[in-house]
């Protein structure tokens, strides 16, 4: 008799084969997910990397850390982050804000947003971050995932040129002798990320805003570390926080390292080493 070879699949080894296929795909799409994690968290910890240097340059070449903002009373005033600008090489973008004899916002109060204040740097974003470009509850500003730690220091209301024990906030003029603690125990900049169902908002590299609905905008560039903020992606809405994987967030040192510290540890250790002078050693559980 005549053989014939089969010409397809049965329909068990072709439900058999879609199981394998799944199966496979569920096993690799959590590895492919963990390794972009990874990779965006390295990215982001390299942008810290970045902006820290740019601030040791600036402290080199003016002998003080720039000031959380520029500006007047409850007025705008450019930020850390436009001020670094020639540091961390956006020269032409510095010189086209004209920062050094223009006013943040044109000297409107609110200070609204240009193309230029608009526009989306990577170096103050984290891959992680899938928000906007452009900071929608902040005046459309570029987006940045970046603030400055203004210290521990804590007041029922905001006081112009308050020292909140940092060494950034406003109109600050801190040198490195200040920093009695030592730069590789005090903080500069900590993330926050942008994720509007729980109220938080990120930040802007450009500038702080000024007044809006009778209250001043300070975290547009700056926070202070008080329990709640202290909280990594805790509830407030100006918690240290991050969209990584590895549930936590990442902070740059004085002293030029980036370290991440992660959900759960001690409030306090970051409360202390947000202060500059505070004498108080800590031992890291990050």
């Amino acid at each position: 008799m005549r053989s014939f070879a089969r010409a397809a699949f049965t329909l068990v080894e072709l439900l058999v084969v879609i199981a394998i296929i799944a199966i496979l795909m569920a096993l690799l799409v959590p590895a492919v997910q963990k390794v972009r994690g990874a990779a965006a968290r390295a990215q982001c910890q390299n942008n810290l990397h970045q902006l820290v240097t740019a601030l040791h340059n600036h402290v080199g070449a003016r002998g003080v850390y720039p000031a959380a903002y520029t500006g007047a009373d409850s007025k705008p005033g450019w930020s850390w982050g436009t001020t670094l600008l020639p540091n961390l090489e956006q020269g032409d973008l510095h010189r086209s804000l004209n920062v050094e004899s223009s006013l943040f916002g044109g000297g409107a109060n609110p200070a609204t947003s240009t193309p230029l204040t608009q526009m989306r740097l990577a170096v103050f974003r984290c891959p992680s971050d899938v928000g906007p470009d452009q900071n929608p509850v902040r005046l459309n500003h570029g987006m940045s995932n970046y603030r400055a730690v203004a210290g521990p220091i804590t007041y029922p209301t905001y006081t112009y040129n308050q020292d909140m024990g940092g060494v950034m906030y406003q109109n600050s003029k801190i040198r490195v002798r200040d920093i009695l603690d030592g730069t590789s125990n005090t903080l500069a900049i900590g993330e926050c990320m942008y994720d509007e169902p729980s109220g938080k908002k990120a930040a802007l590299w450009a500038g702080m805003t000024g007044v809006q609905s009778g209250s001043i905008w300070i975290s547009d560039v700056m926070w202070w570390v008080d329990d709640s903020t202290a909280t990594i992606n805790g509830s407030a809405p100006q918690a240290f926080s991050s969209w990584h994987l590895g549930r936590g967030a990442h902070f740059a040192f004085c002293d030029g390292s980036v370290r991440f510290f992660r959900e759960g540890g001690n409030v306090n250790n970051l409360k202390w080493l947000a202060g500059r002078n505070d004498e108080i050693v800590v031992v890291f559980d990050f």
